[in-house]
């Protein structure tokens, strides 16, 4: 069962709100760009397991939104087909870390466009 409560670590929180500042995008967007951009990475199936000191606690429906279900889904088959058997906390906490990773060169929100391939 996905939960309704997602525990990120303070660094991950800080580092969403620090990309909030260059992008004025809020912090539940950014974690589900994110989790989108380590979903399309099938290379990066190291989940981290330590559980973190301090924790910022997101209610679900504002991390994801009305799209819940579908994270949901993308998130049980990436699982599936990495054959990642660990906590779901762990495992959202993870992916939403390799994919600010990825999005680590952001100075505005004019970046994010070369995630996707967007032509403006």
């Amino acid at each position: 069962m996905f939960p309704s409560r997602i525990h990120l670590s303070k660094k991950t929180w800080d580092r969403l709100q620090y990309m909030q500042t260059k992008t004025r995008l809020t912090p539940n967007v950014l974690a589900r760009t994110a989790i989108a951009l380590a979903l399309r990475d099938t290379h990066t199936a190291t989940i981290n397991e330590n559980k973190p000191e301090q924790t910022h606690v997101i209610n679900r429906d504002v991390l994801f939104g009305d799209q819940a279900n579908v994270y949901e889904a993308l998130i049980y088959q990436f699982c599936a087909e990495q054959k990642i058997d660990a906590d779901i906390q762990d495992i959202v906490r993870s992916l939403i870390d390799v994919g600010l990773h990825k999005m680590g060169h952001i100075k505005s929100i004019l970046n994010m466009n070369n995630f996707f391939d967007l032509k403006y």
